[in-house]
């Protein structure tokens, strides 16, 4: 998911350092995936038992990226190229399947005595989903502060470069998350049922990665009846999130 986030996001390329930065996850990343695959199969799954099987993915989430770019919403996806014309080797471990019990739903997972799998990954990704929003919020409170300490009062073109850098950092780190959140639930979603975790998680949206309506502060005209998106008051509280928090109600 990192790696594809690196390269859905990158406006201008990606530089050499950053191409090898991506190789040295993928190569690290393809260990992992190797790793998995030796043992999967003795608490998983055998392969006899896939073939008819209907493996459902999850998505590339791109609507997250660059969440306040406006409505248009398509983004350049960068091949693994460095400014020197150099190629990566072909076949990417980011766009290899890892079968996990939400790959196969709870049905099947209840029908094939892996039900204890399917319910621990449920658990796992609720708290992967609470973790993403956490995560979500610090990065809204710590834009608003930017906003409020760096972009207003940027005056030459050398602080408003920097001001504006430090935001998009913050967007990339926000279309992360939300990436990661939607992921984590959609995934959930598929073992969702009685007998695992009952709570919710909300779908997100782009609308709830914007900070306008926070940065006006509740005093501001037109702005006392504004409704804050879900995630303000979603698992901890804002308290709990750091002291980002408190330019969120500025």
């Amino acid at each position: 998911m990192v790696i594809k986030h690196k390269l859905h996001t990158s406006r201008s390329g990606l530089s050499i350092d950053e191409a090898q930065m991506i190789e040295n996850k993928r190569t690290r990343l393809q260990a992992l995936i190797n790793a998995f695959e030796q043992h999967s199969d003795t608490f998983l799954v055998q392969d006899t038992l896939v073939e008819n099987v209907s493996i459902s993915s999850l998505g590339d989430y791109d609507e997250f990226d660059h969440p306040d770019d406006g409505d248009d919403m398509t983004t350049p996806h960068h091949s693994l190229k460095a400014p020197d014309g150099s190629g990566m080797a072909a076949g990417n471990p980011e766009d290899v399947m890892v079968l996990l019990p939400s790959s196969f739903g709870w049905k099947w997972c209840s029908s094939h005595n892996a039900k204890p799998l399917a319910m621990k990954e449920a658990q796992l990704r609720h708290a992967q989903a609470n973790d993403a929003i956490h995560q979500i919020r610090l990065a809204l409170g710590f834009k608003s502060a930017l906003f409020r300490t760096q972009v207003r009062p940027a005056n030459t073109q050398q602080t408003k470069t920097r001001a504006w850098n430090a935001v998009h950092n913050v967007d990339s780190t926000l279309s992360e998350h939300a990436r990661i959140y939607s992921m984590a639930r959609d995934a959930y979603r598929k073992l969702h049922n009685k007998t695992t975790i009952k709570a919710e998680l909300p779908t997100l949206s782009r609308e709830d990665l914007h900070i306008a309506t926070l940065v006006l502060g509740s005093e501001t005209t037109g702005q006392r009846n504004t409704q804050q998106s879900w995630i303000w008051s979603f698992g901890t509280t804002t308290a709990d999130d750091g002291t980002w928090m408190n330019d969120c109600e500025l």
